[in-house]
């Protein structure tokens, strides 16, 4: 089961530093796109949700074989107030 990802950001110049992380987001023109382990081996991708949202889009990433990813897309009901993390216990896959 992975519990936090292993990272590696890379600068411009090509120079790599390695982190550790329970979640990690991108901002994407705006909306932070977020990235955790769903604790089944696989990755959970799902972007913030804004206010006038009904739901939020969430992307499985798990691995089947050697080379083969299977991916599951999902639309989950947004929740007023509350702050997905790595313990909130909220019961969805991400």
């Amino acid at each position: 089961m992975i519990e936090s990802l292993s990272l590696i950001l890379e600068d411009t110049q090509g120079e790599r530093r390695e982190a550790r992380a329970a979640r990690v987001a991108v901002q994407i023109n705006g909306r932070d796109l977020w990235l955790e382990p769903d604790g089944q081996g696989g990755l959970t991708i799902y972007a913030e949700s804004f206010e006038d949202e009904a739901e939020t889009p969430v992307l499985g990433l798990r691995p089947q074989a050697v080379n083969q990813f299977g991916l599951a897309l999902s639309l989950e009901p947004v929740e007023e107030d509350h702050e997905h993390g790595p313990d909130c216990g909220c019961g969805h896959d991400h």
